[in-house]
């Protein structure tokens, strides 16, 4: 009931990345990526420019970090979820994209690219309508706004598929990614 009642009192505000951050990130506030129009539901997505991604079966913030600089993806913003321990890292990472897309399946679509190529997150990150919870601190936070372009996002992903199929299968995979 206390989740349903969060997400009764969610709002429409712009805001500046940092001040974002240090909300979400410090002071707890819950976000949605998302803006709709009336209560958060897929068939009232308006559109959106971030993309979270949730993370908490024990890969470090370290370990995505880099694979994050390695497919040039860069992060925005990141941090401690409130169960956060040294010992097990839970944590979000946020990315900004180029321009607000505008439909909750290319919305999806991206997401799911994200997903491929960080496979430690969690699956329920692929719902354009989920909401974030605030974390304990900030593990992250770009010196300056960063956006990722799509064209930058498939070019990551052809990268990440050639790392992981190699050259004589990652076309293969390519395809079996974008039918599903």
């Amino acid at each position: 009931s206390e989740i349903g009642k969060i997400s009764n009192e969610l709002y429409t505000k712009s805001l500046d990345y940092t001040t974002l951050a240090h909300e979400v990130g410090e002071k707890g506030c819950t976000f949605s990526p998302a803006v709709y129009n009336g209560k958060r539901r897929k068939e009232n997505y308006i559109g959106q420019q971030l993309i979270g991604l949730d993370f908490d079966s024990g890969i470090t913030f370290s370990e995505i970090k880099n694979i994050a600089e390695k497919y040039r993806l860069p992060i925005l913003f990141a941090y401690k979820t409130f169960s956060y321990t040294e010992e097990h890292q839970k944590f979000r990472v946020v990315f900004a994209l180029k321009g607000m897309v505008m439909d909750s399946f290319t919305c999806e679509s991206l997401v799911s690219i994200f997903m491929k190529i960080f496979g430690e997150c969690d699956e329920a990150c692929k719902d354009c309508s989920r909401m974030f919870f605030g974390g304990k601190g900030l593990l992250e936070l770009a010196d300056e706004p960063v956006e990722i372009y799509g064209d930058d996002i498939i070019i990551s992903l052809v990268t990440y598929m050639n790392d992981r199929y190699g050259a004589n299968h990652y076309t293969r995979e390519l395809k079996k990614f974008y039918q599903n």
